[in-house]
């Protein structure tokens, strides 16, 4: 994918959500009334010059010993365009609200409106894309995603429950440095691993920090009071 323009990295998780729940649903394997979690995720990209996305194929899957799932996009060709395999977690029995209460009320709060964000052109945003880290101080950036700048009302991929930042967000946190490590320099993510570690909280600042490899691969850790939430790895290439 693309690490400017339209069809880009954050558009794989968003979608991969909603086939991974809406398919899940489908089969009996999901209870929707139920609050999850995804856990970890990693894909790997085909062609750059495929069509959009048209056809894609859903299924469980094993994968290191635990109950995952796997999907393939294609586009009207039939042409591959991203293999994704994930997996999470149900809270079968967990007050999630109230669980989770303790946590967001205790992350200190800021603003998007007065938060410092790096030029536009060092994070590859094309126009009406919203920044959310600042620059570069070192190997790493802070960030800040609220409700006002992440979730704007009909956005084709910013969306969410409201009650943290998910994991198309994150992926584009981990696109922005990338872009920032190069200086605006376009690229393209062919291929992520995810993990995800802790929940990060919609307007509390949180710290992403990383470093290049000479494969092309970029290391990434997101921080934010006190926990490593979410662990990234993107293969990139330039374009």
């Amino acid at each position: 994918m693309r690490g400017h323009g339209p069809r880009c990295t954050r558009t794989i998780p968003a979608l991969s959500y909603w086939v991974s729940v809406e398919c899940a649903a489908a089969l009996g394997n999901w209870d929707p009334e139920k609050w999850s979690a995804l856990t970890w995720t990693r894909w790997h990209c085909g062609d750059p010059e495929v069509g959009p996305y048209a056809s894609g194929t859903y299924r469980r899957t094993t994968i290191d010993g635990k109950e995952s799932f796997s999907i393939d996009f294609a586009d009207s060709d039939s042409r591959h365009i991203c293999h994704l395999d994930g997996r999470g977690v149900v809270f079968r029995t967990r007050d999630f609200e109230k669980w989770r209460k303790h946590d967001k009320d205790a992350a200190p709060r800021s603003s998007s409106a007065q938060f410092d964000y790096a030029d536009p052109d060092h994070l590859g945003l094309a126009p009406g894309e919203r920044p959310f880290l600042t620059e570069l101080d070192g190997r790493s950036a802070q960030g800040l995603l609220d409700n006002a700048n992440s979730m704007p009302p009909d956005h084709p991929w910013l969306d969410g429950s409201g009650d943290h930042v998910n994991s198309a967000h994150l992926a584009e946190v981990a696109r922005q440095f990338v872009s920032l490590m190069r200086e605006g320099r376009p690229f393209r993510v062919t291929g992520a691993e995810m993990s995800f570690r802790h929940y990060v909280e919609l307007g509390a600042p949180l710290t992403i920090a990383g470093s290049a490899g000479d494969d092309g691969t970029v290391e990434m850790t997101v921080r934010q009071g006190g926990h490593e939430c979410t662990e990234i790895r993107y293969s990139v290439v330039e374009i």
